[in-house]
């Protein structure tokens, strides 16, 4: 047996157990929440020990943060591929209803995670995700906010901006619809109406 044999087997063993504390993280996210979500809890439906935990993951928050960016990523290639023929500016309007869309659909987990009585930390790397995502399809020329500014600011800012959105508008339940609230954001930045 040789050594690449060897830490490949290593490697998937890690990864298996790595995708075994996801799914558990997911499932006790549906069950109980993110506020009764202990490390504790995971490891039990993990079925791993303790210390294994800590091996893969600094702190809860490691854990639901993984959980968090694969269902992420998920939603924003399906969105890429389904926008990828249709030009800009209508492509950040039509993504920024499926943004609102996402979270609406998500409303009690978003709230979970970057409400009130969430985490300072998850809500912190949510927006640094919205902020790279608007900075790489800014440098890539995907899309433009027709202003002539440095691509790190323009996409702090937007991510500053939905991240606070997403917070205002989720936590009022009568507050206006995805695509109402897209029409909004475009009208914001662009100072005119999304076209159709």
């Amino acid at each position: 047996m040789s050594v690449g044999t060897i830490l490949n087997r290593q490697e998937r063993r890690r990864q298996h157990t790595r995708e075994g504390i996801q799914q558990a993280t997911l499932a006790l996210l549906q069950e109980i929440g993110y506020a009764d979500l202990s490390v504790r809890a995971i490891t039990e439906r993990a079925d791993i020990g303790y210390g294994t935990f800590y091996v893969h993951y600094g702190d809860k928050d490691d854990a639901v943060w993984d959980v968090i960016y694969a269902l992420a990523e998920s939603e924003r290639r399906k969105t890429e591929s389904e926008l990828a023929d249709v030009p800009y500016p209508l492509k950040e309007y039509r993504s920024w209803v499926r943004m609102f869309a996402y979270a609406h659909q998500y409303r009690d987990g978003f709230m979970q995670f970057f409400g009130p009585q969430g985490s300072a930390v998850l809500t912190a790397r949510y927006q640094d995700y919205l902020m790279h995502i608007h900075e790489e399809n800014l440098r890539a020329g995907r899309y433009s906010a027709g202003i002539d500014l440095p691509p790190d600011f323009l996409a702090n800012f937007m991510a500053g901006g939905l991240m606070r959105l997403f917070q205002w508008w989720l936590a009022d339940p009568n507050a206006a619809d995805p695509e109402e609230m897209a029409r909004q954001l475009f009208r914001a930045i662009y100072r005119t109406e999304p076209p159709a």
